[in-house]
């Protein structure tokens, strides 16, 4: 019999990636899934998350951090008739590279708590400024290490605060956890099963037992992968719900918008006429 899976590191993108969201009408959202460690600033408006028994609202003046593997319900709230807000999502790599440079900074906030999950910080100077920086860095599409090094300087500035809530927190040992790690940087085609299980060095059959003593399965992980990158497709560009559809790896757009439907409670078209 197989041995337990070698959990094995693996190659993410370089550089932190920048999504932006706008609406003209309310958003509400259930189940949102955040893969990846993220930071998010409303830009108008406001943002109302709801996750396990806990609730948090933010606005202008505050920096939310979300930390890696959260799920949550979220409710975009426009002011004079839009929202926008701003979400960097930081790869497993540059978290790492982190705590390589300063290690021992951020240390606390990182056992995984349902505390811990997202924590909204108000914007001192050095925040602010590092949070511009960075935004900066990635609009003007600089090289992916200056990317990477203002990324660094605003956990920095958020860790000298005391404020990294989750963002470092590791997410465990689980298989489950890693499995959506590796998706999210696959391309579609590439999200089978027989080649994750040879990614992780193992049978399909033992990755599929590995799952179930989670009590999850390989459909289910992909799934939220899916439709996470979906709903950020949809919010942040102007492509075709069917192109989306086909670009996160489902066959037909009409079981597309039903499967999202059933998840965030709204159809991909309702959701696109929120949109300004």
């Amino acid at each position: 019999m197989q041995n337990d899976l070698a959990i094995l590191p693996f190659a993410h993108g370089p550089a932190p990636t920048l999504t932006r969201i706008r609406a003209r009408q309310e958003q509400k959202l259930r189940q949102v899934f955040i893969g990846l460690a993220s930071i998010c600033h409303v830009r108008q408006g406001r943002k109302r998350v709801q996750w396990g028994s806990r609730h948090l609202q933010c606005g202008q003046d505050v920096l939310l951090l979300i930390a890696p593997g959260t799920q949550m319900n979220v409710a975009n709230l426009p002011r004079g008739g839009e929202y926008a807000a701003d979400m960097v999502s930081l790869p497993s790599s540059l978290l790492e590279r982190f705590r390589l440079h300063y290690p021992g900074q951020g240390a606390r906030g990182l056992r995984s708590s349902e505390a811990a999950a997202l924590v909204s910080v108000q914007q001192d100077a050095d925040i602010l400024r590092a949070w511009r920086y960075l935004l900066d860095c990635i609009r003007d599409d600089a090289a992916a290490d200056l990317q990477c090094q203002a990324a660094e300087g605003l956990l920095l500035a958020l860790s000298l605060r005391g404020t990294m809530g989750g963002l470092l927190r590791e997410r465990g040992d689980a298989i489950s956890q890693r499995i959506e790690q590796h998706l999210l940087m696959l391309a579609p085609e590439q999200r089978s099963l027989e080649q994750v299980a040879e990614a992780f060095h193992c049978s399909v059959s033992t990755l599929r037992r590995r799952l179930a003593r989670e009590q999850t399965g390989f459909r289910e992980l992909l799934d939220k992968v899916q439709l996470g990158q979906a709903l950020e497709q949809l919010q942040a560009s102007s492509l075709p719900i069917a192109d989306i559809a086909a670009s996160c790896g489902y066959d037909s757009a009409s079981r597309f918008a039903i499967r999202f439907r059933q998840h965030y409670g709204l159809s991909p078209s309702e959701l696109r006429q929120t949109l300004p």
